[in-house]
């Protein structure tokens, strides 16, 4: 059996990898389970969970502007008319948003309910699906409300990549990206010299080795103190992207945008060399990013970054590179200065994609 074991100081809990989600599902007891599904994974996969009960499911429409307390309530008030007791389990399937609405109303229902997970996007299963982390949304504000609650087990079968739009393909790319340049050079190397990254015929070894990277980090940092701020590398700039564009730009190009931006600021602080922000941008460019992502107004960009949660005072912590494969939490003012690097990284950028 293809397991990883996550430990927690709320309860450990495991990934296992699956070939047979139909198998895993007869593991749940049809009268103490209650599911919540993407309704467009319900409609792509309907013979494969032909064992899930309909009146026993809540169907939730995986967007955006969904991912809101007003969903969370209707979800709970879904299980509270089905009859759901502390006793029962609840099965998620679905990508983030889905996955952000389960763990925060597993958590609050009766002050938690068990709950698993098959995640159905490549951003879900490389990335999201542990550290029990979730973002709700509060007006235009991205993930202002939250919990820590990880499923009590994640099952991932790949195969559900297979229907990912090419978006939804590098969304994913925009978290196994990070990983591999946040602590295994090694990994960084081989995404660079795979010869196709959408579809790629690697994905489940990249899904487990990101996995390995972000499960060292929140074992040591669960609860997002220190450490574990570094995995918000690219998510800074990237965040910003996806409001200023009104989320036209999907989530995984914001970040490797976001990456592209925070190793430029890292250039300009002294903790990188040129050559190596260069290098990543090649390969950005080559893989991810073959157009460029044009800001006509980079001051609204940068009054969505003032406000961010994270900001103390005019100072906000980013994670950068200070070397190969290496990161760390280096505080910026949010400054004229800032806004100059951001302005002189547009200008560079859009030159270097002229050429």
């Amino acid at each position: 059996m293809d397991v990883i074991n996550i430990k927690s100081k709320l309860y450990n809990y495991s990934v296992e990898f699956t070939d047979d989600v139909s198998e895993n599902l007869r593991a749940f007891p049809f009268e103490k389970t209650v599911y919540l599904i993407d309704k467009n994974i319900l409609r792509l996969y309907e013979e494969t969970l032909s064992c899930v009960g309909r009146t026993h499911t809540y169907v939730m429409e995986a967007v955006e502007h969904k991912k809101n307390m007003d969903t969370v309530m209707d979800f709970i008030a879904f299980m509270q008319r089905l009859g759901v007791r502390k006793d029962w389990r609840v099965v998620c399937f679905g990508g983030g948003i889905s996955q952000d609405i389960a763990t925060t109303a597993s958590s609050l229902y009766l002050r938690n309910v068990e709950w698993y997970f098959f995640p159905t996007t490549l951003l879900s299963m490389c990335d999201s699906c542990i550290g029990g982390k979730s973002g709700i949304n509060v007006g235009e504000f991205k993930n202002q409300i939250g919990v820590f609650y990880p499923p009590k087990k994640i099952f991932i079968d790949v195969h559900f990549i297979d229907t990912l739009t090419k978006d939804d393909y590098l969304n994913g790319w925009g978290e196994l990206l990070k990983f591999s340049l946040t602590e295994e050079a090694s990994f960084y190397e081989s995404v660079k010299q795979e010869q196709k990254l959408i579809p790629c015929a690697n994905i489940r070894e990249y899904i487990r080795r990101g996995l390995a990277v972000k499960q060292k980090v929140i074992e040591q940092d669960e609860f997002e103190s220190d450490l574990r701020r570094i995995l918000n590398y690219g998510h800074t700039f990237g965040h910003a992207l996806e409001a200023y564009t009104n989320n036209a730009v999907p989530h995984g190009k914001g970040v490797i945008w976001g990456i592209d931006v925070a190793n430029y600021l890292a250039v300009q602080e002294g903790l990188i060399d040129k050559d190596l922000y260069l290098d990543i941008k090649k390969l950005i460019r080559k893989s991810f990013l073959q157009e460029e992502i044009q800001i006509e107004d980079p001051e609204k960009v940068f009054g969505v970054i003032k406000t961010d949660k994270k900001v103390r005072g005019n100072m906000l912590s980013f994670a950068l590179l200070d070397g190969k494969s290496h990161l760390s939490v280096h505080p910026l003012a949010l400054d004229d200065t800032l806004l100059k690097h951001f302005r002189d990284y547009l200008g560079e950028t859009h030159a270097y994609y002229m050429s």
